[in-house]
């Protein structure tokens, strides 16, 4: 059948209810995507919020450790012949570490608790970092790496020229930072 020639032709049910589908399929693929940057931006923001958490308390740890006491000014004590006399590493019985440093006349401990990595001064105990689980320090001397409260092979007696702090947390991540001393 042939229509006019001066006649617009519109367009069929079929046509438009194909267009209305179509728009419905991409409008339920944009709110997908969508919601999925949304729930990336949250995830991207914990981890954010964590890291940060964890750059302000090996901060924290490096600036007491440049702020102990020199060698000249404490009195001697038992410690690690590695170690400064004003720093000391504490082994636990469940294979973590406390790791106490000297700063003016208190100490500054740094130790696992349930609640996660805390440090004690004499004034007060701050939560530095949420979640960890585990504390463990080694003492570079010598050219090795010695874990202290373990039996070396090889023990050596030089000065100690760094300390690796090892945080891991709930999930089994392991985070660390080489100080030098």
């Amino acid at each position: 059948m042939r229509r006019p020639s001066g006649c617009n032709a519109g367009f069929t049910l079929i046509e438009m209810l194909v267009a209305i589908a179509l728009m419905g399929l991409m409008g339920v693929v944009c709110w997908r995507g969508l919601a999925f940057v949304a729930n990336q931006r949250s995830a991207i923001e914990d981890q954010s919020v964590e890291l940060a958490q964890l750059v302000r308390a090996f901060a924290q740890i490096e600036r007491d450790l440049a702020e102990r006491l020199p060698d000249i000014a404490v009195p001697p004590r038992a410690t690690e012949p590695e170690l400064p006399l004003a720093v000391s590493i504490v082994p636990m019985a469940n294979g973590d570490a406390q790791l106490e440093i000297l700063r003016g006349s208190a100490f500054v401990v740094y130790r696992v608790a349930a609640r996660g990595l805390v440090r004690t001064s004499a004034a007060s105990e701050v939560l530095m970092l949420p979640g960890a689980a585990r504390l463990r320090v080694r003492i570079h001397a010598g050219g090795f790496w010695v874990e202290p409260g373990r039996e070396q092979l090889v023990r050596p007696f030089a000065r100690a020229t760094a300390l690796e702090i090892a945080l891991d947390d709930g999930r089994g991540v392991r985070y660390v930072k080489v100080l030098a001393l």
